[in-house]
C-alpha cells in the first residue's frame, strides 16, 4: 500500500523538526551578527553600560533601581567577560532568546502549529526583534515582561486545574516588569481588569487560598527593592512613568516620532531604528490578519491585542522607547493573516493531503524571501543608510584591537563619554589618563595634537562615521 502523507517521518514531526532550525538558525545568527550590524554602539548602549558598571549594593540602597534587572545582568555580564562589544550585547542577547521561547508558547497557545511555526519565524527573524536582540540596552525588556506576562496569564485564564509554578511565574514576571519605564502602566490595566472583568474574577475566585497566598509573596519580594527605591528616591516616579523631558505639548509629537521609523518605505530617519522595522510583506499580513480579526472581535485573543495596540499608542506618547512593544501585537496579528490564508486554501481541498502539502510550499517560497529580504536589509541598511549609522560608533573596537596596554589613552573630562572609556581601566586594565605628560611615551588621543615633543604614528580611522580619524597615536620623540 502507498503510504500516505501523514505516515512520513517528515511531515510527522515536520514542527519539531521547523523549531529545531529555527533555534539553530537563530543561535548561530546571534553569535555573530551583533559585530556585524550595527557594529558599533549607540550612545544609549554606552549610557546603560556606565549604569550597569555603577550597580552596588549600596546604590540599590540609595534607590537606583530603575531597569535593575537588566543592569545586573549587564554587571555580571561586564564583570566576567569585561567591556567589549559582545559583553554589553551579551544581556539582550540571553534576554531575547527567552523572549523568542516565550513569544513562540504564546503563538502555540492562540493558533495551530502550522501557523504558529510560520509566524514564530517572522518575528524572531525580523529587523525589529534582531534589532533588540543585538542592542545593548533595556529596550528588549519590554517585549520580553510582555510575552511573559500573556502567555502565563492566557494559562491561568479559563483553565480550572492551573500549575502553582505558572501563577508564581505570572506574579514575579509582573513584580519585575515594574522596574522597566511604563510597564507600571500595565501592572494597573491587569490590576484595574482583574477586579471589574466578570470572568478574571471567576478565575481570581478559583486559585487556592494558598496559591493566591504564595503568589502576593512572590510578588511582594520582587517589588520590595522598587518600593525602597521609590521611597528612598522619590524621583524614580517620574522615571518609572514618564520620560525626564516629558510634557503635554509633547505627547503627539512623542507618538509621532516613536512610530515613524516603523512602517516607512521611503524615508530614513536619524534614529537607531532602522526603516522600515516591518517590511511590507509582514505589513501585508498584519492587514489580512486584521481582516480576518474583524468578525472575532470578542475573541481572548483579538482583545489582548486591539488593547495592546491602543497600550502602545498612548504610552508611547510618554516614552518613544516603549513603542517597540508593537512587536508582540503584529507578531500576533501576522499569525492571523497566515492563519486566514491557510483555511482560504485548505477549504479549497477539504480532504486531499497532497494539496495541503503543496500549498504549503508557496507559503514557504514567500517567506524564504521575506526573512532573506530582512536579513539583507538589517545587515547591509546599518552600513549604508548615514542618518542610522552615525547614531553608532565603533570606538571601542578601534581601541581594542589598535592601542596596546602600555600606551596611555588620553581621554578628557569634557569628552560625553568619558566615563564610559574610564571602564576600560576598570575591567580591561587600559592606562588611561586625563591629560598627557612627557614621562609618557606612546599615547593615543581622540583628536590630534600640536605638540614637537611627539610624532605621529597612526591615524585609525573609522567607516562609521562623518569624522572619520578616530583615533591618533603619538610616540614620543627621542634624542639621538
Amino acid at each position: 500500500m502507498k503510504k500516505r502523507v501523514e505516515q512520513f517521518f517528515l511531515y510527522r514531526h515536520r514542527f519539531v523538526i521547523g523549531y529545531i532550525l529555527l533555534s539553530v538558525f537563530f543561535f548561530a545568527l546571534l553569535s555573530f551578527l551583533p559585530t556585524i550590524a550595527p557594529g558599533g554602539l549607540s550612545q544609549a548602549e554606552m549610557d546603560s553600560t556606565v549604569q550597569a558598571s555603577q550597580i552596588s549594593p549600596n546604590l540599590i540602597e540609595q534607590g537606583n533601581v530603575v531597569n535593575l534587572p537588566y543592569t545586573l545582568l549587564q554587571k555580571f555580564s561586564l564583570s566576567t567577560f569585561g567591556l567589549n562589544l559582545l559583553s554589553i550585547k551579551l544581556p539582550s542577547i540571553i534576554i531575547a532568546v527567552a523572549t523568542a521561547f516565550f513569544i513562540i508558547l504564546l503563538l502555540n497557545r492562540w493558533f495551530k502549529s502550522d501557523v504558529a511555526i510560520i509566524a514564530s519565524i517572522l518575528t524572531t527573524l525580523s529587523t525589529a526583534f534582531l534589532f533588540l536582540a543585538t542592542n545593548g540596552t533595556p529596550a528588549i525588556m519590554y517585549v520580553f515582561w510582555l510575552a511573559i506576562i500573556l502567555w502565563s496569564g492566557s494559562k491561568i485564564v479559563g483553565n480550572e486545574h492551573v500549575n502553582p509554578l505558572l501563577i508564581m511565574l505570572f506574579f514575579a514576571s509582573l513584580g519585575l516588569s515594574l522596574y522597566t519605564p511604563q510597564l507600571i502602566l500595565v501592572a494597573l490595566v491587569i490590576a484595574i481588569a482583574g477586579l471589574t472583568h466578570p470572568h478574571l474574577r471567576f478565575t481570581l475566585k478559583q486559585l487556592k487560598k494558598y496559591q493566591l497566598f504564595i503568589s502576593i509573596i512572590v510578588f511582594a519580594l520582587c517589588v520590595t527593592p522598587l518600593v525602597i527605591g521609590i521611597v528612598k528616591q522619590p524621583d524614580n516616579i517620574q522615571s518609572l512613568c514618564f520620560m525626564k523631558d516629558f510634557s503635554i505639548s509633547k505627547f503627539v509629537q512623542n507618538i509621532s516620532s516613536a512610530f515613524a521609523p516603523f512602517f516607512s518605505f521611503s524615508l530614513v530617519y536619524n534614529s537607531v531604528y532602522l526603516a522600515p522595522l516591518f517590511g511590507l510583506a509582514t505589513v501585508a499580513l498584519v492587514v489580512i490578519g486584521v481582516l480576518a480579526s474583524v468578525g472575532k472581535m470578542f475573541m481572548s485573543r483579538n482583545t489582548v491585542v486591539s488593547l495592546l495596540v491602543i497600550f502602545s499608542i498612548i504610552i508611547s506618547g510618554l516614552n518613544p522607547a516603549i513603542a517597540i512593544s508593537i512587536i508582540i501585537p503584529v507578531a500576533i496579528l501576522s499569525a492571523a493573516g497566515v492563519e486566514s490564508i491557510i483555511e482560504k486554501w485548505y477549504s479549497l481541498f477539504p480532504e486531499n493531503p497532497y494539496a495541503h502539502l503543496f500549498g504549503i510550499i508557496p507559503i514557504v517560497v514567500v517567506m524564504g524571501m521575506i526573512i532573506g529580504s530582512g536579513l539583507t536589509h538589517f545587515i547591509f541598511g546599518y552600513h549604508y543608510a548615514p542618518r542610522v549609522a552615525e547614531n553608532f560608533n565603533n570606538d571601542l573596537t578601534i581601541i581594542q584591537e589598535n592601542v596596546s596596554k602600555d600606551t596611555k589613552l588620553i581621554v578628557s573630562p569634557d569628552d560625553d563619554n568619558y566615563h564610559f572609556y574610564r571602564l576600560l581601566a576598570k575591567y580591561d586594565d587600559y592606562k588611561l589618563k586625563d591629560k598627557y605628560s612627557a614621562a609618557d611615551k606612546e599615547i593615543a588621543t581622540f583628536g590630534a595634537i600640536d605638540d614637537s615633543n611627539y610624532k605621529l604614528k597612526r591615524i585609525i580611522t573609522s567607516p562609521k562615521s562623518r569624522k572619520s580619524d578616530r583615533l591618533y597615536i603619538y610616540s614620543l620623540v627621542t634624542e639621538e
